[in-house]
């Protein structure tokens, strides 16, 4: 608003059109910002509902599911029946021996005590492997919640951010409004004062 100084300067001022609210450039950003961020929330969405699918599809931990102990638990049969099987080849061999070198009952019996040994060996360990298992399948469950949990906060926070900026544009834009609005009054109120005095006068 022009400075009043004489009575050009207020008829000037008295002339003008009052200051009008004006959306600036940076609050339309922000609008628009804060309608991506709810596209985006749509997004966000959809993986979410994905991984809570996934995540119920999970159900309890199942043993007969659960390729990680299937792959651990033939690993480990295969070696302890491959030792096994060396163990009875070994136990025969040294049953025949002491037998005379004759191939009997009782190296047969030595050979297959031998490789169930291994194979009860085997079966100690599957306590072990279930554990393994079960922890391994709870920690991917967990991984699972906390991803899903990651991302409702990402979806929220992108909002909330955007909202915020909305808002603090807006209360920019309010307060150059006020501020000329107030300014306009100011340069109005002298300008009348210049006529009263002027009208006064002539």
């Amino acid at each position: 608003m022009a400075k009043v100084t004489d009575m050009n300067s207020a008829a000037r001022v008295l002339g003008a059109a009052a200051p009008q609210y004006k959306t600036s450039d940076a609050t339309k950003r922000a609008y628009a910002a804060l309608k991506n961020a709810y596209s985006n929330r749509n997004s966000w969405s959809k993986r979410i509902r994905t991984n809570i699918k996934r995540l119920y599809a999970m159900g309890d931990f199942d043993p007969n599911k659960s390729a990680y102990y299937q792959n651990a638990y033939h690993s480990l049969k295969q070696a302890y029946q491959n030792t096994g099987k060396r163990d009875m080849l070994n136990a025969a061999a040294t049953a025949t021996a002491n037998t005379g070198g004759l191939a009997n009952s009782y190296a047969a019996t030595a050979a297959n005590q031998a490789y169930q040994a291994r194979l009860s060996e085997l079966a100690g360990k599957v306590p072990e492997l279930y554990t393994a298992a079960e922890s391994e399948f709870t920690n991917r469950k967990n991984n699972l919640a906390g991803v899903i949990a990651m991302q409702q906060q990402a979806q929220q926070e992108g909002i909330e951010k955007a909202k915020f900026m909305v808002d603090t544009q807006r209360a920019l834009d309010a307060a150059r409004y006020n501020a000329a609005k107030y300014a306009d009054s100011a340069a109005r109120n002298t300008a009348k004062l210049w006529w009263q005095r002027y009208m006064a006068t002539h």
